[in-house]
């Protein structure tokens, strides 16, 4: 190895292969670099962080490796979230709605069961009429609020605003 001294920087010759030269030549040229310029950032870069070249491509894996399971555990705990302040609060709503419902229903047997026979022939048709249009009523609304749960799903722009 012979040593040739400038003002500035000291260089020495180095002996590799002729497809580690045309490596250095290609890459150099495409990066718009001398070749001693690529050469130095290279090693730098191996040096600075602790690295041995010839076993860079298995730490890639590992580090790819770590980044897929910080995203898998910032997804889960997106998702443990999401359960925590949507899904929580929708089941505690749907289960009121429904416990309403069955209080109303036992409310109403127990006023139909003080009426007479003759009494609830009178009635059951306004009953039986009221209860399809409130079937109706209820299936337009949940309609209309699926429809509008679609045309605002995240990812999608608001475009107008209204009201069940």
């Amino acid at each position: 190895m012979g040593a040739e001294t400038t003002k500035k920087t000291a260089y020495t010759t180095v002996r590799m292969s002729t497809v580690a030269h045309e490596s250095i030549v290609r890459e150099a040229k495409r990066l718009k670099l001398k070749n001693i310029e690529y050469i130095d950032a290279a090693i730098r870069y191996f040096s600075l962080r602790g690295l041995n070249p010839v076993e860079v491509e298995a730490r890639e894996g590992t580090i790819i490796i770590q980044q897929i399971k910080k995203l898998r555990d910032q997804l889960f705990a997106y998702m443990q979230e999401e359960e925590r302040s949507v899904l929580m609060p929708m089941l505690e709503k749907l289960i009121k709605i429904r416990l309403t419902t069955e209080r109303v229903l036992r409310l109403q047997e127990v006023l139909l069961s003080t009426k007479s026979e003759e009494e609830l022939k009178g009635i059951k048709e306004k009953v039986e009429q009221l209860r399809n249009q409130n079937e109706m009523a209820i299936q337009a609304q949940v309609k209309k609020v699926v429809r509008e749960a679609k045309e605002y799903a995240p990812g999608k722009t608001r475009q107008k605003s209204s009201s069940i």
